[in-house]
């Protein structure tokens, strides 16, 4: 059975709407197969809809193996997976949320529904124990010793991501440009994905 094809995300130095003014001029590095490394073909692309307070269309390129054969999608950072919101619309959203405001208010100060968010909230809760192990790890890995991480598994998940994120900057060139454009990439554009699973996607591990 052929497998679906996987979305690779790439480090974006520009904004959302710098991006969407673009259109099909957007300029992506060069990227390999995640399945043989070979560097990946363009392959067209498409149109879809992201909303970062206002919403705009904005082009995703499509890269295809010739070895493999297989399609994969290009994702810059700011976007994630199946969401309409940019990713740093939704981080803000979450630490907001779990630092105690209440959903409704959240809502309101980015300006989407109140049932947005907490949907968001959710699939993060479900996903924190896997986000932790896997920004605490790289934390660590890159000289972090993420002393008094908070009790609780979401805030903690949110610090770990927070140390992972300052030491890149200092150790990793090209690194991503905000927390949770790093968060994106770490995770594959799938942070917020259904499936519960530890995977948290296909993006290497900045080192």
């Amino acid at each position: 059975m052929e497998r679906a094809p996987l979305a690779i995300v790439w480090p974006c130095r520009l904004s959302v709407a710098e991006y969407a003014a673009a259109g099909k001029r957007i300029d992506v590095p060069r990227q390999a197969c995640p399945d043989c490394g070979r560097t990946l073909a363009w392959w067209s692309g498409y149109w879809r809809w992201l909303r970062d307070r206002v919403a705009v269309r904005v082009w995703v390129r499509r890269g295809r193996c010739r070895t493999c054969r297989r399609t994969h999608v290009l994702l810059p950072d700011l976007v994630h997976e199946r969401r309409l919101d940019s990713v740093e619309v939704i981080g803000e959203a979450l630490e907001r949320s779990i630092g105690g405001r209440g959903m409704r208010k959240v809502a309101a100060a980015i300006d989407v529904p109140t049932s947005t968010v907490r949907d968001w909230r959710r699939r993060h809760r479900a996903r924190a124990p896997a986000l932790l192990a896997r920004f605490a790890g790289l934390a660590v890995g890159l000289g972090d010793d993420l002393a008094d991480l908070p009790t609780t598994l979401e805030a903690a998940a949110l610090a770990a991501l927070a140390a992972a994120w300052a030491r890149a900057r200092d150790r990793v060139a090209g690194v991503a440009a905000s927390m949770w454009r790093f968060w994106n990439v770490v995770c594959g554009g799938r942070g917020l994905v259904t499936n519960t699973s530890p995977r948290l996607g296909t993006a290497r591990t900045p080192g």
